[in-house]
């Protein structure tokens, strides 16, 4: 299975794709304290740069809505539409009740009539993993011919529910994210939004594409071991990443939440799986940007194999035992390929395989069975 990238963008904490690819290689954080109405105290958060409204606000979901549509390019007829979220404008609810508007499930609808789309969309609510789990499902909407270009957008922001959720399973971080280190002690919540344009080689040839990045491969599973831990032994996202060849990718794009079980989960899997590729987390500079991140993450690696790069992980200082392989700062990307992956509430493990210039028919060797992968 394969899709052609024709383009890819996102809005951070630390700006516009460039930007946020420049703070992740100078090693800055946009976490910062934040006060939210309702909450004894500030919480460690990070806001996305340049948006307007009240955290947690419809208004200020309708502001990143309309970034991130600014950054999508003209569409060709008959495009798709899925969206990734997890809870939308969900704070909007303590304000005006059940009815109240900017939910997720309205998102879908309001980004195809922010960008003129014929279709009315999807939204993909798969927890942590919704933004990987769109894209996996856009490539397969493209490689079994249900459509010939799919647009994927990420959105999600932080909210008062959100972080007294996290908070009330103690899982946030007193100050920072450190994801991989010895002394992490939890995650950080982020706000943004990202999209990737996928299309099969018909309308990527007409669209100018001509054999460059491309999504070469999707898998997933779920270990079903506790509603919001994960398996110790890692054996969804162990039966993950199998579907992929260990010699293929240059560099794993983790969830690297910085929480105590998520990290130890997936130094465990990852060292299964390819002990010599170097892993690493973009959450100690942007948060865990919910069912926004795996779209963000993807625009993330798909920089990343383009400038040849792999970013550090931010936020570390002391690797735990077996995160040897995280990044610390940057390094080469020894192979362009990169396998981003996801873990979410419920069990659910997600991971897709981004490639570079290459043979279409190239992604075959990045899979090690496709009965693994779908």
């Amino acid at each position: 299975m394969s899709a052609a990238v024709l383009a890819y963008g996102a809005v951070t904490g630390l700006g516009g794709l460039d930007a946020t690819w420049e703070g992740l290689l100078a090693g800055r954080s946009a976490v910062r304290m934040v006060e939210f109405p309702g909450l004894s105290g500030p919480r460690p958060a990070v806001l996305a740069d340049g948006v307007s409204g009240p955290v947690g606000s419809v208004e200020r979901l309708e502001a990143l809505v309309d970034v991130v549509a600014d950054m999508v390019p003209p569409l060709a007829e008959g495009t798709r539409l899925l969206v990734a979220s997890t809870k939308g404008a969900v704070d909007e609810i303590f304000f005006h009740g059940p009815g109240a508007c900017g939910q997720a499930g309205d998102l879908a609808g309001m980004i195809a009539a922010r960008l003129g789309i014929a279709d009315p969309g999807c939204v993909v609510s798969a927890a942590c993993a919704s933004g990987t789990i769109a894209i996996g499902s856009a490539v397969s909407m493209i490689d079994s011919g249900a459509a010939a270009a799919v647009l994927v957008v990420g959105v999600d922001l932080v909210s008062r529910f959100v972080v007294s959720g996290f908070d009330s399973l103690k899982a946030l971080a007193a100050e920072t994210c450190r994801p991989f280190d010895r002394d992490r002690d939890g995650l950080v919540l982020g706000e943004g939004a990202g999209f990737v344009l996928l299309a099969g080689r018909e309308t990527a040839a007409a669209a100018g594409w001509r054999g460059g990045l491309r999504a070469a491969g999707f898998s997933s599973s779920c270990d079903a071991v506790h509603i919001t831990a994960p398996c110790r032994e890692a054996s969804g996202l162990g039966r993950t990443l199998a579907a992929f060849s260990p010699d293929a990718p240059g560099a794993i794009n983790g969830h690297g939440t910085g929480t105590v079980y998520n990290d130890a989960m997936e130094i465990r899997a990852f060292n299964r799986f390819a002990p010599e590729v170097p892993f690493y987390s973009v959450k100690g500079a942007i948060g865990h940007c919910l069912g926004a991140a795996g779209v963000i993450e993807a625009a993330v690696s798909l920089m990343s194999i383009e400038e040849g790069v792999v970013p550090p992980t931010v936020g570390l200082r002391q690797p735990d035992t077996g995160a040897e392989m995280a990044a610390r700062k940057p390094a080469p990307l020894a192979r362009p390929a990169v396998i981003s992956c996801n873990s979410g509430f419920g069990g659910i493990n997600a991971a897709v395989m981004f490639r570079g210039t290459g043979d279409w028919g190239q992604e075959k060797n990045a899979l090690a069975n496709t009965a693994g992968g779908r």
